[in-house]
């Protein structure tokens, strides 16, 4: 691991533990055990009143569609597993039926422990409980408090996730710095380092990428949700237990702006060349930057990072992302034991860092901006598809409508927004009602 990071992630920790001493200021914090950065190795962790001696030889369940044997969490399950004797059961399932399969295992008493929380929201929680089971220190300063506090519903967190995770899918802005270097164009980073990387310096490196390098070359390649996200818009809010929709003026200004880029083939929407070296940038989440993320066969050397622009010169810089955690499956087997797990699992020094990430500048750049909290904006649309039925992405609507046409269109669709909404509460409703009456 370069010096560099390092120092980097030492800092990132330092932050860490700063911030979790401060919310823990009513009662007793863990402080999180040093570790030698050049081993990656963990000493040992102070887990309260849990004691992991109690849990040797018992099996963790933990349900994904992400094979450990091919990402980089490999490692991090085989060093728990020796250090704790906690046997880790990894059970596999599709993520398009990830829900709807928990489901099933319920009914017939065959669920696993472990929840993995990827904007399924309000349905995951048909399957999930609340974490008190886990036994969980929640002032250990190595929890993001952001997690916690938006994922508590009916009183009770159901979902944690720790300070610079490396599954963080924080939105970032990637761009392809041998393009804008070649070209001697201003670069994102360079826009953002002189407080600058608003809307209109997005659109000028878009339109300065397309317009040097010309026919089949783009200038952006971005999410729907991370654009919108980066600019301070949102379809569905989740506030006081309940969604509503979040479609206003501003919401219409912005998706207006962005449908008059993409009409002038600046833009795609979703899938596109970033990753064949021919597009400019791309406004997407953290995932970007892992060598097993969306992007494996562009040139390590030419990734580079920094923040989602704002929408207006000297704006709120935005911290948005996909509303994600870990938690307890419902009637978990072992939810101590998966507290367990969940606290070392998601602990970044327990990864190989250099393996993690595609270079050692968007790695740093993922530690600084991770370390951050407040303020975080999560967005929902893929929870309210799945909830309503209808998979209706509203935030693809500037790039399937004209400029002149993505207003009206989104307005004559609010009554069928609504609608969406009421679905989705309504499992908020009788979940809540569940919740309360076991408690």
């Amino acid at each position: 691991m370069s010096k560099k990071l390092i120092r980097l992630l030492t800092l990132v920790l330092a932050i860490a533990m700063v911030a979790g001493l401060a919310v823990g200021c009513g009662g007793d914090s863990n402080n999180p055990s040093s570790s030698d950065a050049d081993t990656n190795e963990t000493t040992k962790v102070d887990f309260g009143d849990v004691n992991p001696e109690d849990y040797r030889g018992t099996t963790v369940t933990y349900v994904t569609w992400k094979d450990p044997d091919q990402n980089e969490d490999g490692p991090a399950v085989d060093k728990f597993e020796a250090k704790y004797g906690i046997n880790v059961a990894i059970q596999l399932v599709s993520q398009a039926t990830y829900v709807s399969k928990i489901q099933s295992t319920i009914a017939t008493g065959d669920q696993g422990d472990i929840f993995f929380e990827n904007g399924t929201f309000p349905t995951s929680l048909t399957v999930m409980q609340p974490l008190t089971a886990a036994k969980i220190n929640y002032n250990d300063p190595i929890w993001n408090q952001d997690t916690i506090k938006m994922s508590t519903f009916a009183g009770e967190p159901f979902l944690v996730d720790a300070i610079s995770n490396v599954w963080t899918e924080l939105d970032i802005c990637i761009y392809n710095k041998k393009l804008f270097e070649d070209a001697g164009i201003t670069t994102p980073g360079d826009y953002y380092a002189a407080g600058k990387w608003d809307f209109k310096a997005f659109e000028q490196a878009c339109r300065d990428i397309v317009n040097y390098y010309g026919k089949g070359y783009t200038g952006g390649q971005l999410e729907g949700n991370s654009i919108l996200g980066a600019f301070g818009c949102t379809g569905f809010k989740f506030e006081n237990d309940a969604m509503s929709v979040g479609i206003d003026e501003h919401y219409y200004d912005v998706a207006t702006a962005l449908a008059r880029m993409s009409d002038e083939g600046l833009l795609t929407c979703g899938s596109g060349t970033f990753g064949e070296g021919k597009t400019g940038l791309a406004i997407t989440n953290a995932f970007g930057i892992k060598r097993t993320g969306y992007f494996p066969d562009l040139n390590p050397d030419n990734f580079a990072a920094t923040y989602v622009p704002t929408w207006e010169e000297g704006g709120e810089q935005m911290r948005t992302g996909i509303y994600r955690g870990w938690g307890l499956i419902r009637g978990a087997k072992n939810p101590v034991g998966a507290g367990i797990f969940l606290r070392e699992y998601l602990d970044v020094n327990n990864y190989d860092l250099e393996q993690t990430f595609h270079n050692s500048d968007v790695a740093n750049f993922f530690f600084q901006a991770t370390a951050q909290s407040g303020n975080m904006l999560y967005y929902h649309d893929q929870g309210i598809a799945l909830a309503s039925g209808n998979q209706t992405r509203w935030y693809h609507a500037w790039n399937a409508r004209s400029a002149e046409q993505v207003q009206g269109y989104l307005k004559s669709n609010l009554n069928v927004m609504n609608d969406q909404c009421a679905k989705a509460n309504a499992i908020l409703k009788s979940e809540k009602e569940y919740f309360e009456a076991n408690k």
